[in-house]
């Protein structure tokens, strides 16, 4: 702004520049309606020229303006664009420091008013963020002022905690010299370092560097630049052996407690420290006087000020940060976490996240004695993990900014829980959710169904809202897997469908709804790495792709990383495994592994017994269908989350051959009544229609329906051949049950429309019934309803149903549960109306089904599971940018 002495803003006349920086300029200006000296703090011009920014610092700096305490300067009030705060006379404490170390006796006092000013900011929610020793003025009477409480908040671009280190809200006619920038890196706790959100452990960590600089005279964490002094930070310890020699234990413990790495082992209240340095001062008589103190130490040399003089750029700032010396990057190190004693490690990748801060695992864990599978955490560094009660039925889990708290999906809902454990809490309605991010602000991010855009929520609960667009034109039914991008406000997603094996990658924005270009495209969904990586899995082998996540460009081809990890995508999910990789800010990476990546296939007698399996070639099997004869079985066997083939099998000798020959995603085979042809779904062309090819024919399958709607699935063909019964997504995202013309020349009818989703089932063998099951009631339960035209619909199932087969006489329904494991029977009495008896379960599964189908006779049953050679585990990789760099 370069006011000149004599100049006014509003009521207040300059006196003298006193300070200086990226953040603006500091004056000692005179109010001439008081009769006070205050310094004025003018605001950089980007305030002036911004309402939002400059009404979110006023909301701010009025919170800041509550505080009322001896040892906090205060803020006077705002005129223009210029902060109007207390004006402190003496030194600050970083030039008192710079004289050597203080004497306890000096020292004790100082720390237990910074306390003080800490504890009373808290107790009001507000958190410093930017202490050290240039924010601690000394008066010459030995009073303690801390400046600039909670302007790193206030005057940064969005709120957030993290600090600028360019822009440190602390200016001094220094303010732009490299030792004052590395200042402020070196009093960061780890996780603000991370740029991650910080609460008041953060003050307490910088309140613990700043007693142990004022003790010895030397930073706890230094370096000859910032990535060092951060790197320093992040995985040193400080000089413990500098410490006096006649310290106290219980100041030393103090100092310990302070610095903890780990924010939860943190001393976690201010208020403690300070009540322990009262008991540890030295008696009043025993003090210098508090003006001696000051006297002693304030002769500053401008000369030793001047020492730094080398100006650092916050461009440079961030090079020598994202390019840190060779010998900062430790060799890659792997941990494998196992499941429990007893249970098993679910068996998909996507049910394992590594924290953000890298210190802490959360997985999926299952157990052949329970129908529910539950949401488990481990820190790095414990010898076993700690279940997380209320997560039954957890997938897919994701974790807040700050490492305190899981997201996750269950097969109806959005939840959250504390990573210590306790009451789950209920965000959204999750049908059959498909990834989420936690984004800053507490903004989540979500699929919430398997079709459909990604939405928006506040994490503090709310309606949500759609953020993406499915493009028509593209065909598109669906979004998923958002990845969040370094700047919190850009975020990757997968669209569906793929065409040719792979998927678009686009970007989307919380503030902008409007979508940009794609930027990638991929075998699967994609989860971005620091500096600049995208990685995914492609074809079971991690794949690490350079992304500019500024210019949101592609920077060269993918490092191909043949031996991490070697994962395995669950047969039954395959589209949530496109997810398969989760990465911390820390460099730390998680992935599910297992000694076997076959599926095998089990027949059940009508008790649940096993009586054999089914001999297959090696492969991961999705699902199965069996021909109306019982002789041969339809399976989709998966190779990607965007590849997958129709295959026949002999359901007496075993073995199989694909029949399919089309790229792409070739899913859910239906038979014909006489056995002779199969329809499926494929993504050709990018979008999903129904194709038809006979068994006993060389000829390649032929397009049978082609419509402008992105998904559709063949699911059951009637006896009397007339009918296809399909499930489509409508435009309108919710799931419905339609009749095709079998020759596929008419347009398809619909039969069941509701507003939530319904899947297609079987017809009855007189033509007169059709089955299907809807979520209506919160849980799919299955119906009975009449056929061909829509009529009155009767529930059948009362404790949750997936799938459902007719006896051969109509006058049974065998029911699979929706857990996939209970078998279940009731009769019914065909006539004008439609009479229904009570479900009776007749028999239970072992878990880790993904799949079965009944014969005929409705007597035996074929399941197929993921094969089990062991329990599973989960693998850690940290520091897996140094295997990086050896593929490079």
């Amino acid at each position: 702004m370069g006011l000149a002495t004599g100049d006014r803003i509003g009521a207040y006349q300059i006196l003298e520049l006193i300070g200086q920086g990226g953040m603006g300029e500091v004056y000692r200006a005179r109010d001439t309606k008081l009769n006070r000296d205050v310094a004025l703090k003018v605001l950089p011009g980007l305030f002036a020229t911004d309402s939002d920014r400059l009404a979110r610092f006023t909301r701010e700096a009025q919170v800041l303006a509550s505080l009322n305490h001896p040892n906090v300067a205060g803020i006077y009030g705002i005129e223009a664009n210029a902060l109007v705060m207390e004006f402190v006379e003496g030194d600050d404490l970083s030039k008192i420091i710079a004289h050597g170390p203080m004497p306890l006796s000096e020292a004790l006092p100082i720390a237990k008013q910074i306390a003080d000013a800490l504890e009373v900011a808290h107790e009001q929610g507000i958190v410093h963020r930017d202490l050290k020793p240039a924010n601690v003025k000394v008066k010459a009477d030995g009073t303690v002022k801390v400046l600039d409480f909670g302007l790193a908040k206030a005057l940064g671009h969005d709120g957030g905690s993290a600090i600028d280190l360019m822009n440190s809200p602390t200016l001094t006619v220094h303010a732009t010299q490299m030792g004052v920038i590395l200042g402020t890196a070196a009093y960061m706790a780890p996780e603000q370092a991370r740029g991650k959100a910080v609460d008041r452990r953060a003050d307490i960590w910088a309140f613990g560097v700043v007693l142990y600089e004022m003790l010895t005279g030397r930073r706890a964490f230094d370096g000859d630049d910032v990535s060092i002094t951060l790197a320093n930070v992040l995985k040193d310890d400080p000089r413990w052996h500098e410490l006096p020699t006649d310290l106290p234990p219980a100041v030393t413990r103090l100092l310990r407690r302070c610095l903890e790495k780990d924010s939860r082992r943190r001393l976690s209240s201010i208020g403690d420290a300070r009540l322990e340095l009262e008991e540890r001062e030295q008696p009043a008589a025993a003090q210098p006087p508090a003006s001696a103190i000051v006297v002693k130490r304030s002769r500053l040399s401008l000369i030793v000020a001047a020492a730094a003089g080398i100006v650092l750029t916050a461009t440079v700032a961030t090079m020598l940060w994202r390019s840190s010396p060779p010998a900062l990057r430790p060799a890659a190190t792997r941990l494998s976490i196992l499941a429990p004693p007893g249970e098993t490690v679910y068996p998909d990748s996507t049910s394992v996240a590594v924290s953000p801060d890298g210190t802490m695992i959360a997985f999926v864990v299952g157990s052949v004695s329970r129908s529910e599978n539950e949401l488990w955490v481990r820190t790095i560094g414990s010898l076993s993990a700690r279940k997380l009660e209320g997560t039954e039925s957890a997938a897919l889990p994701f974790w807040s900014p700050d490492s305190r708290r899981i997201g996750f999906f269950t097969n109806a809902k959005l939840k959250l829980v504390s990573a210590e454990g306790g009451r789950t809490e209920t965000l959204a309605d999750a049908p059959s959710g498909r990834g989420a991010v936690w984004a800053r602000d507490n903004v989540i991010i979500f699929a919430p169904d398997a079709g459909g855009p990604l939405f928006r929520i506040s994490a503090t609960g709310g309606t949500a809202a759609p953020i993406t667009k499915l493009d028509p034109a593209r065909g598109e039914y669906g979004h998923r897997f958002p990845t969040l991008l370094p700047d919190g406000d850009h975020f990757l997603y997968a669209a569906l469908p793929g065409k040719n094996g792979k998927f678009d990658i686009f970007v989307g924005s919380l503030s902008d709804t409007s979508r940009t270009a794609a930027v990638a495209s991929l075998e699967a969904a994609p989860v971005f790495a620091e500096p600049g990586w995208l990685l995914y899995a492609r074809q079971g082998v991690l794949v690490a792709l350079p992304f500019d996540p500024k210019s949101l460009e592609v920077k060269g081809d993918p490092v191909v990383l043949g031996d991490e990890p070697s994962m395995i995508l669950d047969p039954a999910t395959s589209w949530t495994a496109a997810h398969s990789i989760s990465v911390s800010e820390s460099g730390s990476l998680a992935y599910y592994s297992a000694s076997s990546q076959n599926t095998i296939a089990t027949w059940y007698d009508a008790n649940g017994a096993p009586t054999g399996t089914l001999k297959l070639p090696a492969g991961h099997y999705e699902s199965l269908t069996i021909s109306p004869d019982g002789t041969r079985g339809a399976l989709v066997r998966s190779t990607s989350p965007s590849e997958s083939d129709v295959w026949l099998v002999d359901l007496s000798r075993g073995g199989a051959t694909p029949i399919s020959s089309g790229r792409g995603r070739n899913d859910n085979p239906i038979w014909s009544p006489d056995g002779e042809r199969v329809v499926w779904a494929a993504d050709r062309d990018g979008a999903q229609n129904l194709f038809v090819k006979g068994v006993n024919d060389a000829a390649p399958e032929q397009l049978l329906f082609k419509s402008s709607v992105p998904f559709k699935n063949a699911a059951y063909w009637s006896n009397d051949g007339k009918w296809i019964v399909m499930t489509q997504l409508d435009q309108d995202t919710s799931q419905n049950v339609w009749l095709l013309d079998a020759s596929g020349t008419k347009p398809p009818l619909p039969i069941v429309r509701g507003p939530l989703r319904d899947n297609a089932g079987p017809v009855s063998p007189d033509g007169r019934w059709i089955t299907f099951t809807s979520e209506e009631s919160g849980r799919f339960e299955a119906y009975v309803q009449s056929f061909p035209t829509p009529g009155r619909r009767v529930q059948v199932s009362d404790s949750g149903a997936a799938r459902s087969w007719w006896t051969r006489d109509g006058r049974q329904l065998v029911m699979l549960g929706s857990d996939l494991r209970t078998l279940s029977r009731v009769a019914l009495q065909p006539g004008e109306t439609l009479g229904v008896g009570k479900p009776i379960q007749f028999a239970r599964l072992p878990a880790d089904i993904v799949w079965v189908d009944a014969m005929p006779d409705r007597q035996r049953f074929l399941a197929i599971a993921p094969e089990r050679t062991s329990t599973g585990s989960v693998t850690l990789v940290q520091n897996w940018r140094a295997a990086l760099e050896r593929k490079r």
